[in-house]
Order: C-alpha cells, then sequence, then structure tokens
C-alpha cells in the first residue's frame, strides 16, 4: 500500500511539474511577444517621430524659399526686368538647406472649372496609358459634373469644383488619375478658360501637343533665364486655346531635397492682395508636404541641375 502511495505522489509531482513547466513556457513565450510589440511600437514611433520633423522641417525651408522668391520677382518688377507672364525661378538657401522655387502664373494652368471640352479632353489624353476613348469619357464626366449645379440646382453632388481634390469625387477619376493631372490644374474664381503657353509648365505644354521632352526642357531653360517672355511658339503646338494674359495669382512650388529624398511646399498666392502680416501678397491656399518621385522633377522644375541638393 505504501509502495503504490510513493508512486502517486511521484505521479502526481511530475504532473505538477510538468504544469508548472507549461505555465512558465507559456509566461515567457506572452513576454517575449509583449516585448516585441514594444520594441515594434518604439521603432514606428520614432519613424513617425523622424518623418514629422523631416515634414516640419521641408514646411519652414519651403515657406522661407517661397517668401524669398516672392521678393525677388517684387524686385524683378519694380526694375522693370520682368513683365509677369513667364514663370519665375530661384535657388534660396534657408537654414542649411537650399531649396528650388518656381512661381508659376495661374493662367499657364488648366482650371477644371471653365476649361472647354477640347482642352479638358488633350489633358486627358496627356496622361501616360490612356487612349482617347477613356479620355472622351472622363471629360463627359467632368462636364456633367460642372453642370449639375445648374440643371439639379438641389442635389448635393455636383456643381463648381471649389479645390482642385473635388476632381477625384468625379466618376472614373481615381487617385493616379488625379495625381497624373494634379500639376496642370487649378481652380479660381474668375479664372480664364485657356491657358498661356508662354506661363505653363511642362505638363501643360506636353499636353498642348507637339512638344517633346527635349524641347520642353529647353524652353523651361530658356524662361529661368528670362530669356522668353513673348514672341513665336514652338512649331506644331496647338494654341486653339491660348490666351495671353498677366495673372496676379500664381502657384508656388518649393522643392527640398533632405536625407536623398524630394520633398514638395506648394502653396498659391494672390499678389494683388496684402496679406495678414502686412506683406503684399496674399496666401489662400497651402497644401501639406508630399514626397515628389524623380522621375518627375522636370514636370514641375526647369533641369534636372536645378534641383535642390543637386
Amino acid at each position: 500500500m505504501r509502495g503504490r502511495a510513493n508512486v502517486r505522489l511521484a505521479v502526481a509531482g511530475k504532473s505538477e511539474a510538468g504544469v508548472a513547466l507549461a505555465i512558465l513556457m507559456w509566461f515567457l513565450a506572452a513576454m517575449s511577444l509583449l516585448v516585441g510589440s514594444i520594441v515594434m511600437q518604439a521603432r514606428m514611433d520614432a519613424k513617425l517621430s523622424g518623418l514629422h520633423l523631416a515634414a516640419a522641417r521641408v514646411e519652414a525651408a519651403g515657406d522661407g524659399a517661397i517668401q524669398l522668391a516672392l521678393t525677388d520677382l517684387l524686385a524683378l518688377e519694380q526694375s522693370g526686368e520682368f513683365s509677369g507672364r513667364s514663370a519665375h525661378y530661384g535657388t534660396h538657401t534657408v537654414g542649411n538647406l537650399t531649396v528650388s522655387v518656381v512661381l508659376t502664373p495661374l493662367s499657364g494652368l488648366i482650371d477644371i472649372n471653365t476649361a472647354p471640352e477640347g482642352l479638358l479632353s488633350a489633358l486627358f489624353s496627356s496622361i501616360e496609358g490612356m487612349d482617347d476613348s477613356a479620355a472622351y469619357e472622363l471629360v463627359t464626366s467632368v462636364v456633367k459634373w460642372r453642370l449639375t449645379s445648374f440643371e439639379e440646382p438641389n442635389d448635393s453632388v455636383g456643381g463648381r469644383f471649389e479645390v482642385p481634390e473635388d476632381l477625384l469625387q468625379v466618376e472614373g477619376v481615381d487617385r493616379d488619375i488625379f495625381e497624373a493631372v494634379q500639376d496642370s490644374i487649378y481652380v479660381a474664381e474668375g479664372a480664364s478658360s485657356g491657358v498661356d503657353w508662354v506661363s505653363a509648365p511642362a505638363s501643360v505644354l506636353q499636353a498642348l501637343g507637339g512638344m517633346n521632352e527635349n524641347t520642353v526642357i529647353g524652353l523651361l531653360e530658356s524662361r529661368s533665364a528670362q530669356k522668353v517672355d513673348s514672341g513665336e511658339p514652338p512649331a506644331g503646338m496647338d494654341l486653339s486655346y491660348q490666351q495671353a494674359v498677366t495673372s496676379s495669382s500664381y502657384r508656388a512650388d518649393a522643392l527640398v531635397v533632405l536625407d536623398n529624398a524630394v520633398y514638395l511646399r506648394r502653396r498659391w498666392v494672390d499678389r494683388a492682395q496684402v496679406g495678414a502680416d502686412g506683406l503684399p501678397w496674399l496666401f489662400f491656399r497651402t497644401e501639406a508636404v508630399r514626397g515628389v518621385r524623380r522621375v518627375n522633377e522636370a514636370m514641375l522644375m526647369t533641369t534636372e541641375d536645378a534641383y535642390a541638393g543637386d
């Protein structure tokens, strides 16, 4: 009897030891997962903090460089060296960052509220991989959207585009399409229905047709040197929508290279109004900092050598 009791005690002891070991292993595994999760969260927090810091640096440098570019533009106008139709290019150092800035008159962009169907068709047709049929469908959707406020005034969908991002609400327009045209479009009160080739950025010039990449870059190089402000347009350019006007409003693009990445700070400014800070211009729209792919740089600035940090 005593032997059997000893056996039972030995078995019970082994069982309890096994349970304790299992609990210990489970506890260690749980702690390992918890520690791993904490480390991962710490890394994510550090990465997010780094991104916020980078965005803050780009904002500060970009905003400062844009102010300096507007000051330079004002001085050029007062000296008679700039008439106001072409874009203005400049490079400025803010802190320890060199920033490339281009001021594009809105007369060189396409207003999606007033642009005629043909100009919209040229815009969408210029998207890589977009055929004429698909472009026509997009134009039809945009025009339908614009007419909604007149035909169905009580309808909450459609009408005037208040900001460029409203284009995303149009049927058939996805994020890829919007990103392909966002550097060519704008919305404004009392805007022109056409576009001025003298102030148009590379993306609009290519949409108008008749210009390859080398021709566009050559034209932008001349413009950056203040050599092109009038004169004959390049051969083959579609002038059906040409409107030679001077605009007081500009799109200000500041490109900053930070940690081997290119960032864009974009602001919209009216030089016919005085800002709350007393300066002779008013910023009426500011966009969040975003990254810019290297392949798209020439669509915003002049040449590869004009970019900050190059």
